[in-house]
């Protein structure tokens, strides 16, 4: 393993979330201080990646349902990235995270414990899956240069079958799959905590619409976003 000399992160995008990725992105620079190795923010789309060809059918309520495990090979399996949803509000320096880099560990992410969702159904109209992973996907620290992500090429993202098996962590042993605290994908909704590091909008957030202001963290991002739209407008 080579010293952390590389360090990425990709957050999901989706053209109906915009300004929640924009939000995303704010809070990450407004809370970094770059302190250890300056990392580059990249908008993860499928169009940008040449070699994706995934179509099997299968039900996607994003466009980054399955590009998130692309991370590593799009990060010449090299350093560590980190993949995260774009509906995510950080409140910590994301650098942080590289404090749990451990050479034996392919993957960190935080360990939810089973629930079952508010909602019936994602977004347009899929339904809901039950998962006793669910979520453990939608931030993760990757240990790009693990050898068990090695597998990760383009063949076998694309074909690799059932797809839930990635969001499972499936093509891990899991010894491999390494744990940070809830702090770092608080759900709204479903947890409160005083001192959260990043809030997860899993069932939506004030993007979408002002019911979701009324939920535990919804003025929190609305905060954020009014102070986004002001850094704009200042230099207009």
């Amino acid at each position: 393993m080579s010293p952390i000399s590389t360090f990425q992160i990709f957050i999901g995008f989706e053209e109906r979330e915009r300004e929640a990725y924009d939000v995303c992105e704010y809070s990450i620079k407004k809370n970094s201080f770059w302190n250890k190795t300056r990392p580059n923010i990249i908008k993860l789309r499928s169009q940008n990646i040449a070699e994706y060809d995934r179509n099997h059918g299968e039900p996607q309520s994003t466009d980054f349902t399955f590009t998130r495990f692309w991370v590593p090979y799009l990060s010449g399996f090299r350093g560590y990235s980190v993949f995260v949803d774009c509906d995510f509000l950080f409140l910590q320096d994301i650098q942080v995270l590289l404090d749990y880099a451990d050479p034996d560990i392919a993957v960190h992410v935080v360990k939810h414990p089973p629930y079952i969702p508010i909602g019936q159904t994602k977004m347009d109209g899929i339904s809901q899956h039950r998962s006793y992973r669910k979520n453990w996907a939608s931030l993760m620290l990757f240990n790009n240069e693990h050898e068990s992500n090695k597998i990760l090429t383009p063949k076998y993202l694309n074909e690799h079958l059932p797809g839930l098996d990635f969001h499972h962590l499936k093509w891990l042993k899991d010894e491999e799959i390494g744990s940070l605290p809830l702090e770092w994908n608080c759900l709204d909704q479903y947890y409160y905590l005083e001192d959260p590091y990043a809030i997860h909008y899993t069932e939506g957030g004030p993007w979408f619409g002002k019911e979701f202001l009324k939920t535990r963290y919804g003025a929190l991002w609305s905060k954020y976003n009014d102070e986004r739209v002001a850094i704009i407008n200042q230099r207009t």
